[in-house]
């Protein structure tokens, strides 16, 4: 596998032609076919299936392609970064984080952070506590922010919060009006979920071992969860700090019966200095997590 091989994959899964990618890559269709072909081949499966004049990418093309883009979101973060060094020298943050405390701590975090460094560019990247981890070991990131420790070598994890899981209901559901939720009183209700197989998941899982609820979705996102109870769809537990932080009105967070803890750690490398940065990033974000009413514990 070459970039090249890459590269015409993910403009064939962008355009859906051949003749278009080639275009897009400044050379012929046939060497996007013949670079196709050689990645197939390598890879192991079939990328794209025609059907009359359309190419049609194979469920096997969808998921490795989800895995290029956060290759080719990399390539063109050097990139910026290369231009933002050209334009105010090295004094740059590159932050990563998980969705949850990407879309409600780091806004706040950065609000704090902006107060004293007014002009300094902040990067900001997001994926799951596994793929945080791997920035920070390589250096990618200057500090990160996740939910879980791995066990990638050479990372130190700080815990600068804890929250213990709440139950949400739409303000119109039946059970609305408790005042504790048990887990008996999520029986028969749909139940909207992070993944199966998902260390949180788990967590809430183990409170319900004679399980009657319905689970009617799954998602990796606390965000996405609170939306959907807000719409309706089912009631489901998640880390107060994203339910408060989204302050949807059609929603109702009751106390759980049962502890589940939802910690959030800052994540630094034995083989990296942190910076001056990185160290006043971590103190916003802890300071935004006070803000939140959820202190650390």
């Amino acid at each position: 596998m070459n970039f090249k091989q890459v590269e015409a994959f993910r403009a064939v899964m962008m355009t859906r032609s051949m003749t278009t990618a080639a275009s897009l890559l400044h050379t012929s269709q046939p060497n996007v076919s013949r670079w196709i072909a050689l990645l197939e081949t390598t890879l192991g499966f079939v990328l794209f299936q025609r059907v009359g004049t359309r190419l049609i990418p194979t469920p096997e093309a969808d998921a490795f392609y989800a895995d290029v883009e956060r290759a080719f979101i990399g390539l063109e973060s050097l990139n910026d970064s290369a231009s933002s060094i050209r334009r105010r020298g090295t004094g740059s943050i590159r932050v990563g984080a998980v969705g949850s405390i990407t879309q409600c701590i780091l806004p706040d975090a950065i609000q704090l952070f902006r107060e004293k460094f007014t002009d300094i560019p902040v990067v900001v990247n997001t994926g799951g506590s596994d793929l945080v981890a791997k920035w920070m070991a390589t250096g990618f990131c200057d500090i990160c922010f996740c939910s879980i420790e791995s066990d990638v070598a050479g990372l130190r994890y700080e815990r600068i919060n804890t929250a213990h899981g709440v139950g949400i209901v739409h303000r119109g559901h039946r059970l609305a009006r408790k005042r504790v939720l048990k887990p008996a009183d999520f029986a028969d209700e749909n139940f909207i979920s992070l993944p199966a197989g998902s260390f949180n998941r788990a967590a809430i899982d183990r409170h319900f071992p004679d399980d009657k609820r319905v689970i009617s979705v799954e998602t990796p996102y606390a965000t996405t969860i609170c939306t959907m109870v807000g719409k309706g769809l089912g009631i489901s537990i998640v880390n107060p700090v994203v339910s408060r932080a989204l302050g949807l009105s059609d929603i109702r967070e009751i106390p759980f019966s049962e502890k589940i803890a939802f910690h959030s750690y800052a994540v630094t490398s034995d083989h990296f200095p942190v910076n001056a940065l990185a160290r006043k990033m971590a103190e916003c974000v802890t300071a935004a997590f006070a803000q939140s009413g959820l202190r650390a514990s």
